[in-house]
């Protein structure tokens, strides 16, 4: 897999790389990969979930996509239908027997009075990616019609987890003058109906609009508390707890993880430990930073309206934590450029052991045994 733009031909349907922006300059930026990590053949680039009767179901377009055989083949049904609604980004998680799903259309996207979707100017109504969601009763096969959650504007649509009790929490983003905010919404009967019930927001975070609380991701302790990793301007994730299902939240705080800016996939596996995926700067130690505001030059000194203070995303790398999030393995590379950027990682594990990950900003799509990247933590 030394050749990556013969890897992307052969792999990624060119709609897939029309979609998702895949990088131009992926033909002379090649990238280089872990010796373990192999090419993943799906019709689409998920989030998935594992179905009640066992099956494997993906989303992408108008559709649904299904597999009964370990992702072998797949059957497509369609999920959507109307010339103005499609999925975007999206999450989808299962609840007892039913599939439930929330997603960004961006159809409808409104990108401001510029039309580049990032500004000061206007008001937050300038600026939406609506979200839906969507259920299915039958295993991924049919689906009701989109229900409206909010018009509000989006990034990655990423957090939405099922608690052990049949709740929904699903978190989203808005934009308040001029930066982000984080919206928790929750649905005790399978996404019929959504109360949103929290705004987290971070004080201090006014570099430019698109700063604040955004793109978290959201986990289930095994105490049965709630998890919110959040991505920052602040050159750390922060996180923020809910003792009480989603009502409320705690303060965001730092977790000493080093951030770049950019998202943050964290997953829970099958036996119990978590996984993080993320674009880090191999120049900063990984886990127990202390970014230094003082420093000269400051790394997060920006101009207003510009994309300058988002830091190369050109490197992925995962690590395990066996005690949710306390300490983590030494992290691995899974896949690096000189330039192009390799982010917005998606993960699933359809067996124990064996990872799926793609990443929607380069178009990657691979496979990789646990045993092969991270033997010492394997559960014993």
């Amino acid at each position: 897999m030394k050749n990556f733009s013969a890897f992307l031909a052969s792999a990624f349907p060119a709609v897939f790389l029309c979609c998702f922006g895949a990088f131009a300059a992926a033909q002379d930026d090649p990238a280089s990969f872990h010796p373990a990590v192999e090419q993943l053949n799906n019709p689409c680039s998920g989030p998935f979930v594992h179905a009640y009767d066992g099956s494997i179901v993906g989303l992408g377009g108008q559709n649904a996509f299904r597999s009964t055989d370990g992702g072998q083949t797949w059957e497509t049904y369609p999920a959507l239908s109307g010339e103005n609604i499609s999925f975007a980004d999206h999450s989808i998680v299962r609840v007892g027997r039913d599939l439930v799903a929330a997603f960004c259309n961006e159809k409808e996207k409104k990108a401001g009075p510029f039309g580049d979707g990032w500004g000061t100017v206007g008001s937050p109504a300038d600026y939406q990616i609506p979200v839906y969601s969507i259920r299915s009763t039958d295993n991924g096969r049919t689906w009701s019609e989109p229900l409206e959650i909010q018009r509000e504007w989006v990034g990655a649509l990423r957090a939405m987890v099922a608690t052990k009790g049949g709740r929904v929490v699903l978190a989203t983003m808005a934009v308040v003058p001029w930066h982000h905010v984080i919206r928790v919404y929750i649905s005790d009967d399978r996404g019929e109906h959504w109360i949103n019930t929290a705004m987290i927001d971070m004080p201090e975070c006014h570099i430019n609009d698109h700063d604040g609380a955004m793109e978290p991701k959201l986990l289930q302790r095994k105490d049965g508390s709630l998890f919110m990793l959040i991505r920052t301007t602040k050159g750390t994730f922060y996180s923020s707890v809910s003792n009480n299902g989603g009502v409320t939240w705690s303060q965001p705080a730092s977790t000493g993880i080093e951030n770049n800016n950019s998202f943050g996939e964290l997953m829970t596996l099958s036996d119990g430990s978590w996984i993080l995926l993320w674009n880090r700067d191999p120049a900063l130690p990984a886990f127990g930073y202390q970014p230094d505001p003082n420093a000269d030059p400051n790394p997060w000194q920006v101009e207003d309206r510009t994309y300058s203070w988002i830091k190369p995303r050109n490197e992925l790398s995962c690590a395990i934590s066996s005690d949710e999030g306390k300490s983590w393995t030494e992290p691995v590379v899974l896949a690096r450029t000189q330039k192009a950027w390799l982010a917005y990682a998606v993960f699933f594990e359809p067996e124990p052991g064996l990872f799926w990950i793609t990443t929607q900003q380069g178009g990657l799509r691979m496979k990789v045994r646990r045993a092969d990247i991270f033997p010492e933590s394997e559960e014993k």
